[in-house]
């Protein structure tokens, strides 16, 4: 690519691939996540510490310990078996739930 000077390059660099875009407003906040919560009562009490004690939280990234038999686009029907209530209830928090998917 090619121009006069710097910002014609990017014009052309732009031109070629597209604008960039704004990612959603919440993904730029804070968000928890770890691999080994146990269980949702786990996830519940981290969730909770953050309002607790005050602390800035739109997301939480769930590593696969949410997987039944590490089986991708499967839920633990034991230790999370009350997971959808959990999500449903940090969504009507406005806070994201992000499930890591590892096939």
């Amino acid at each position: 690519m090619f121009g006069s000077d710097p910002n014609e390059v990017v014009r052309v660099y732009h031109a070629l691939i597209g604008k960039p875009t704004l990612p959603p407003l919440w993904s730029l906040g804070w968000g928890q996540g770890r691999l080994g919560y146990q269980n949702t009562s786990v996830l519940q009490t981290v969730y909770e510490s953050y309002q607790n004690n005050s602390l800035p939280l739109e997301t939480i990234w769930h590593d696969v310990d949410y997987m039944s038999q590490a089986k991708a686009f499967t839920i633990d029907d034991i230790d999370f078996s009350d997971l959808k209530d959990f999500v449903t209830k940090i969504q009507g928090d406005n806070r994201r739930y992000v499930p890591i998917v590892q096939p």
